[in-house]
């Protein structure tokens, strides 16, 4: 098996050398694959350059490509996949709607699921877990890390298809890199780890440090400084200017550059701590818990970062949407797979009535309704309040009393603050009591804020296109020719009698009249006066017409034309 920097160097020449042919699909030539592989990501230079890292497992394996859902289930229509690699924001369908679809393809389930995204959101790994996602990776992922995974992947098959087992989240100890090239050394602290309860892995040089720690990505590196290949400065400083790895914290202990002039290189290198040998066992494990608690706190103010950059990903399919319905269902399945919930409500109140629409979305594997509680009693609360609520157990709430075969526990609640009044509720549940968090809360009252405003415009959107028929009909029925112009004279508008009046109205469609035509002077009157006009003109086929133009308050003028002739013809005889 190829080493992991042999595989970078060959995913490198491969991408300058094959990115023209590859068509997004590498296949490779067998008798028959071992393994199916499907890598999905709708950038295709990612797409493909992960699936060029996996590739390098060998002639056994077949690799696909797609840059949407819809062509890797076109690739699922040729079999079954063992393992599926998916991105989470995609335009269409996202990565959990494809997980989903493809375990219920006809072809077969992919045995091994991976979802990958930028966005660590709190509920995403319960949604992964619910589909029975294997692993979630949050970005940035190097093509080694894939390949990596897929080779262990792989190894555990063995000759048969592994069947697909919960991604369940549960707390893992940190895990500490030793390196150091004495083998002494390593088997002393691997032993202080273990009686500390700390994960390890080691390295015995600065090259398989550096692969192992973007392998594995450690929580912390212990960090010799004399050690082959690459010295421990080397390392650090590879390490520091890497944007994927240079957050971890690192600690160097060393027993050969112990002066003052070194102490400082390392730190001015981005050493967060520098520890000579010998040294005290228990401060050495007060400077790891230190340093720990710091990258707790900074990883929480990353993981914040990359729950709020998933707010333009969620406008943005919003802001495509003019239907209410559609919106408000994309609303309840975005904010379901984010909070990881089981069950999601909308209520949208009707803006004129007290009349109500209910939407509703649930992974539960049970086929019926879970039902809300009577709203009666929760809108009050909410539209006296205007805040959002978090009920930790459901039982103990009076609105929840008397729901049979219930399986929510916990719940919240947040309100469709329009600019006027309250639209409605989105109201998230969970089968697990006190689920929700206030970091559930923050990112759900973000995503209410862009479903308010989304519906809003989509509310005035409907409400003009209905004004719009209204319009258009008036003006299809009316019996006088009716003509709309702008502030500049031009046309904008006109009905089927006017094209009986005038010649090839469509082409006169943004232009102003011709001034030659019969009523060319009193438009230009009109605009020139403040008041509206009415007068006579008689057509060159001698029909005589009433002529009213008014003034639209926003600008422009409308003008009606009333065929007189069957009056005025009489009255002159």
């Amino acid at each position: 098996m190829p080493t992991f920097a042999a595989t970078i160097q060959s995913v490198q020449i491969g991408h300058l050398a094959q990115n023209r042919s590859m068509d997004n699909q590498i296949s490779i030539t067998r008798k028959e694959a071992v393994a199916r592989i499907l890598v999905v990501d709708d950038h295709p230079n990612t797409a493909t350059t992960l699936a060029r890292a996996i590739s390098q497992l060998g002639e056994g394996v077949e690799v696909l490509s797609a840059t949407s859902g819809k062509e890797a289930i076109e690739h699922a229509n040729g079999g079954a996949f063992d393992v599926l690699i998916t991105d989470m924001m995609m335009p269409g369908m996202n990565g959990l709607e494809l997980i989903e679809r493809l375990q219920a393809h006809p072809g077969g389930r992919p045995a091994h699921n991976i979802l990958i995204t930028a966005y660590d959101v709190p509920g995403l790994k319960e949604s992964a877990r619910r589909l029975k996602v294997n692993e979630v990776i949050i970005k940035p992922v190097r093509p080694e890390h894939i390949y990596q995974i897929v080779s262990n992947i792989l190894g555990g098959m063995g000759s048969t298809k592994a069947a697909a087992a919960p991604a369940i989240e549960t707390h893992q100890p940190f895990k500490i890199l030793i390196a150091d090239d004495m083998p002494d050394n390593v088997t002393l602290l691997t032993r202080y780890m273990q009686g500390e309860g700390y994960n390890y892995i080691t390295a015995s040089n600065g090259v398989e440090a550096l692969e192992k720690i973007r392998a594995e990505m450690p929580d912390l590196i212990l960090l010799d400084v004399n050690m082959p290949q690459k010295d421990g400065f080397a390392v650090l400083e590879e390490l520091r200017g890497d944007p994927e790895i240079q957050y971890i914290p690192v600690i160097i202990l060393t027993a050969a550059r112990t002066n003052t002039g070194d102490v400082q290189s390392g730190l001015n290198l981005g050493a967060d701590d520098y520890v000579t040998k010998p040294f005290d066992k228990r401060e050495l494990f007060a400077r790891i818990r230190t340093k720990l608690r710091v990258k707790e706190a900074e990883d929480a103010i990353r993981r914040r970062n990359r729950e709020l950059s998933v707010l333009p990903e969620i406008a943005k399919e919003l802001s495509a949407r003019f239907d209410v319905d559609d919106l408000v269902t994309v609303v309840l399945q975005r904010t379901v797979e984010t909070m990881g919930a089981l069950v999601g409500h909308c209520v949208i109140f009707h803006p004129t009535s007290p009349l109500q629409k209910t939407y509703y979305i649930s992974t539960s594997s049970v086929g019926k309704t879970i039902q809300l509680p009577k709203l009666e009693g929760l809108v009050k609360e909410i539209e006296e309040s205007r805040q959002s609520k978090i009920i930790e157990d459901v039982s103990n709430d009076a609105n929840w009393q008397g729901l049979e075969d219930n399986p929510i526990r916990s719940a919240v609640i947040v309100p469709l603050a329009g600019r006027q009044k309250m639209l409605g509720l989105l109201i998230l549940g969970h089968e697990q009591s006190q689920y929700f968090k206030l970091e559930h809360l923050i990112l759900l009252q973000a995503i209410a804020c862009q479903a308010t405003i989304a519906v809003e415009n989509a509310q005035l959107y409907e409400n003009m296109a209905r004004e719009q028929q209204k319009l258009s009909t008036v003006l299809r029925n009316a019996a006088e020719a009716i003509l709309a112009f702008d502030e500049q004279g031009c046309l904008i508008l006109y009905n089927t009698v006017g094209e009986k009046i005038f010649d090839d109205l469509s082409n006169k469609l943004g232009k102003p009249f011709a001034a030659d035509e019969p009523f060319a002077p009193l438009l230009e009157q009109a605009r020139l006066g403040t008041d509206s006009m009415a007068t006579e003109v008689t057509w060159p086929d001698q029909r005589t017409f009433s002529v009213s133009i008014s003034r639209v308050p926003q600008g422009g003028y409308i003008a009606t034309f009333r065929d007189m002739s069957s009056f005025v013809e009489p009255e002159q005889a």
